[in-house]
Formats: structure tokens, sequence, C-alpha cells
């Protein structure tokens, strides 16, 4: 068996930033003698978030029932509403949102009293809730719509004199955003204000999957399976063709995959090198 890597992999920017800051959360807690928290996973990777649990970072969604302590925002953001209780509770936050979803909710912000935001992206996803939870000046929730699918457009208002503002979640499918954008500028047509883009990480993931598609059998695709991005590697490939599997680590490595000359790996943003090398080790070991 060849195993071919894909020419991108790792963390991206956001994921490695976050991480950093997790283990700066551990550190001032211990420091300050109080509990270190993550608001929701931090990233959507199990195993990585597993390392810092066994470090005593705890989970939890909201302040409430617990003790005060330092918390850390995910890298998918939470929404202002929540930010404030935090707040409120007297914790120290340490804010690992990502730097283009921040982006993105700084644009939902400043939207104007003649624009509706529409967001393009999962309905539970962790970054559409926090982009659904924006604060304007005034101190108020954005009005936003989320569009996951051709259903959801029936939900928006045909008003003439609104413009729609655009947010697309960062990781979100790109064939499928397209497709939705593309609904939209056949109705609303110069209405349509496109504010922010997909994420440029996940896009170069993306190219290069398909460059290695062309090159190989099969794919296993490694990452969280709460991991959108990671998800839509796997649909990617699904779509192509080409027989695929999503895995979490070593231990989900699929028997069928020894049936192939030429096997690719890719995996999704929050995936660490040391579970790919692990996988790729002992596919390349079995051939020996």
């Amino acid at each position: 068996m060849l195993v071919i890597r894909s020419k991108v992999l790792g963390y991206c920017n956001g994921v490695s930033r976050v991480i950093e800051m997790a283990q700066q959360c551990i550190d001032l807690a211990k420091e300050k003698g109080v509990a270190a928290y993550t608001i929701g996973w931090f990233i959507h990777n199990p195993n990585v978030v597993a390392r810092f649990e066994e470090q005593g970072m705890l989970l939890i969604h909201s302040p409430k029932g617990v003790s005060p302590g330092v918390a850390l925002i995910r890298a998918h953001g939470i929404p202002d509403t929540l930010r404030l209780e935090f707040e409120e509770a007297h914790f120290t936050l340490i804010d690992g949102t990502c730097g283009t979803v921040a982006y993105s909710q700084q644009l939902i912000r400043n939207a104007k009293d003649n624009q509706q935001v529409i967001i393009i992206g999962l309905k539970n996803h962790s970054e559409v809730v926090g982009l659904s939870g924006v604060l304007n000046s005034k101190g108020t929730i954005v009005p936003t719509i989320v569009v996951e699918g051709e259903e959801d457009l029936a939900s928006i208002e045909h008003d003439s004199k609104k413009e729609l503002l655009v947010v697309v979640q960062t990781t979100y499918d790109a064939d499928i955003y397209a497709h939705l954008l593309g609904l939209l500028q056949e109705t609303y047509k110069d209405r349509i204000v496109i504010a922010n883009r997909l994420c440029p990480s996940t896009k170069r993931r993306h190219d290069s999957l398909l460059n290695l598609m062309n090159i190989v059998d099969a794919i296993l695709v490694v990452g969280g399976k709460k991991s959108a991005n990671t998800a839509a590697l796997a649909r990617v490939v699904e779509d192509g063709g080409l027989p695929v599997w999503h895995i979490e680590d070593k231990r989900e490595i699929p028997q069928e995959i020894y049936r192939y000359e030429k096997v690719g790996v890719t995996a999704g943003t929050s995936t660490p090198e040391e579970d790919i090398r692990a996988i790729i080790d002992i596919l390349e070991e079995r051939d020996r």
C-alpha cells in the first residue's frame, strides 16, 4: 500500500491559537486557585479536548451551578448574551474566538437598519449559535434568519426596501453554500450584500483534497465526528465516488482500507499532527 498525505493538513491558525489559550486558561486558573472551564468544546476534536480535561479543565455551557473561575471561549465563539452572563457571574474570560468568526460577528453587529441578516450554515453548529446571538450598539440582539437548506428560504420576508446581509458559517460546505447563495441571488438580485466568506484555510484543504482524489483509490478523513469542516471533507470524497471513511483516531482504521493500493489521508482543521501520523504509521507498518 502506498499512503499519500494531502498537502494541506494540521491545525489552522484559529485552532492553534485556541489550543494555546486553553493552556493559558489552565495555568491562570491554577495561579488564581480556581477552576478552569471551557464554554462548550473549544474545538470539535474529542481527543484534544480529553487531553485538557485530564489537566482538570471542566466542560460547562453556562455559569449557572458552578463556582466562578477562568473560562475559555471556544474558537466558534459564543452569543454576546452568554458572554454577559459569565461576566456578571464574575468569571475571568479568555477569548479564544477565531479571528475569522469574530469578524463575522462584528459584521452582524454593524448591520444597518434596512438590512435583514441571513446566516447560511448548520442551525445547531456552535458558530451559528454564536452568530445568532450578537448584540448591537443598543444592547439588543440583531435579528437573524438561519438558512441551512432550500426549505428555509421561505422564511425570508420579501420586503423590497430591505437588503439581505448574507453571512456564512466559515466552515460550511462550499458547494451547498454556492447553491443556496445562487438561489438567493436569483430572487433578490442587487439587494444581496455578501458580508463574509468561507474560511480560506478550509478552501485550501478542499482544493488539496480534490487533487489527492485524482491519484488515490480510497481516502481516510481524520477528525472529530462533530467537526463540520471534517465532515464536509468526507462528503467531497463521497460525492466524487471514491471509497471514504471518516475516523477520529487510529482505533477506527477500517480493515477494508487494506484492499486498496493507493490510500489518501486528509484531516480537518482541528486534527493534531500526532493523530494523523499515528494512523499513517499503522497503515505503512501493515504493508511492510
